[in-house]
């Protein structure tokens, strides 16, 4: 028996079923700064890669498409649970420190002294201020002027007092960020970059470049946020890149600064108000201080990153989920090092970050409001331009296939009617 062939709508159609499978985005999947991968629906992070238990912090969904560290970083043992030291023989036992997590190391070489749950993925709270400010720092002018917006004076959390369609230096918004905490700072150096969109992106930019890979930011602020995390370990190493920056640095160990209030009448000059710094290790006198950065929320708990320097050694230790005064338990940390760090082999290292690619400036919308604002290239990553979203790709190549099939389909009923003209049949 002869075989029959297909009708010309019955063709289309098969056409069409084909196409739609080969125009799926199934597999286009989104790349993200978030670190791990799915596996048959099971979320892995590099935490749970290591060995370690996923935090009972939940630090967000990890998007697809991401993969997660196949080694931990800055050496096996920093992937273990609990503390971490190499004592050497005599040496004098660390102080026991209330925080869930923490990480000791010198500065200058980069070696972890001593460390507990280094990898943990927690909350960061303000800590994450220090990776907004070493991504923005080289990004912005300091003298650069920034009108206050409403979105600004209504920042949730901590202010610094910005009123709306006031002027400020950029230079005045990094003191109003690292040393009282304002979010409200942080929305407008956000805005100065153009949006929290392209910031938040060029933060995520700059943690792949530090190799910071426990870290995804949502926000400039470090509010909590489902999604955004970082470690202990990630904190000591922004930390670390921060103050081999000098702008960084000096912000870091400032205790007071004078910041601009309310804009003055015609012809009356413009008062200022005094702020100061919420680290107690620098208003406490501590010996060789640099500050960096506090943090507290009600999910993140206290959060302390900062370093000291004296006779010619600098450490840096941060923590995380602090369950005491966080200078008093950072002291103890250094005061062991200062005192016993000769007695203990190194466990690890805070790794070198990549090579930096050019530095962008603002982008075009900077000074105009955002929400929705395109990603922004940084530190050479390329970043994806509105709108490529994957999903979009895959509908519109499913709608140049239907215009495709469509036409096929017209010409083949065309091409029957015009047979059944040629060679009329019975009706």
């Amino acid at each position: 028996m002869p075989a029959r062939r297909l009708s010309p709508r019955l063709a289309a159609v098969v056409l069409l079923l084909a196409a739609t499978g080969l125009a799926s985005p199934a597999d286009a999947l989104p790349s993200t700064a978030a670190s791990g991968t799915v596996v048959k629906g099971t979320v892995l992070n590099s935490a749970s890669i290591s060995g370690t238990a996923v935090p009972t912090t939940d630090p967000g969904p990890v998007v697809p498409g991401s993969t997660a560290p196949s080694e931990t970083v800055g050496g096996a043992a920093l992937g273990s649970r609990g503390l971490v030291v190499h004592y050497r023989p005599g040496a004098a036992p660390l102080p026991p420190v209330a925080a869930r997590a923490w990480v000791l190391a010198d500065a200058t070489t980069g070696q972890v002294l001593a460390a507990k749950n280094a990898h943990d993925q927690l909350r960061p709270a303000s800590t994450l201020k220090t990776l907004t400010a070493l991504t923005l720092l080289p990004r912005l002018d300091p003298a650069m002027v920034y009108t206050a917006r409403d979105t600004d004076t209504h920042a949730e959390g901590s202010h610094v007092g910005i009123v709306s369609g006031a002027t400020y230096t950029v230079a005045d918004l990094w003191n109003g960020l690292l040393l009282p905490s304002g979010n409200d700072a942080a929305s407008a150096l956000a805005n100065a970059y153009g949006g929290v969109g392209p910031t938040v992106t060029a933060m995520n930019a700059e943690a792949a470049r530090l190799q910071a890979r426990d870290t995804h930011a949502v926000n400039p602020s470090g509010l909590d946020a489902d999604g955004q995390y970082t470690s202990a370990y990630d904190l000591a190493l922004i930390a670390r890149a921060g103050l081999a920056l000098p702008a960084f640095a000096d912000h870091a160990k400032k205790v007071s600064a004078d910041f601009p209030g309310k804009p003055a009448r015609p012809g009356k000059p413009r008062r200022t108000f005094k702020i100061y710094t919420q680290n107690r290790l620098l208003l406490s006198g501590y010996k060789g201080a640099i500050g960096i950065k506090t943090g507290w929320t009600t999910l993140a708990h206290r959060t302390f990153v900062g370093a000291v320097s004296r006779g010619g050694r600098t450490y840096v230790a941060a923590l995380m989920v602090i369950g005491s005064a966080s200078h008093l338990a950072a002291e103890s940390l250094f005061d062991w090092a200062f005192a016993h760090a000769d007695q203990v082999d190194p466990v690890g290292v805070l790794v070198d970050p990549l090579p930096a690619g050019p530095t962008p400036g603002p982008t075009a919308d900077a000074g105009h409001d955002s929400g929705g604002t395109a990603p922004v290239a940084a530190a050479g990553v390329v970043a994806s331009p509105a709108g490529s979203e994957p999903w979009r790709t895959g509908l519109s190549w499913l709608l140049v296939t239907v215009a495709v099939v469509g036409t096929l389909a017209v010409g083949l009923r065309a091409r029957v009617l015009l047979r059944r003209r040629r060679n009329p049949g019975p009706r």
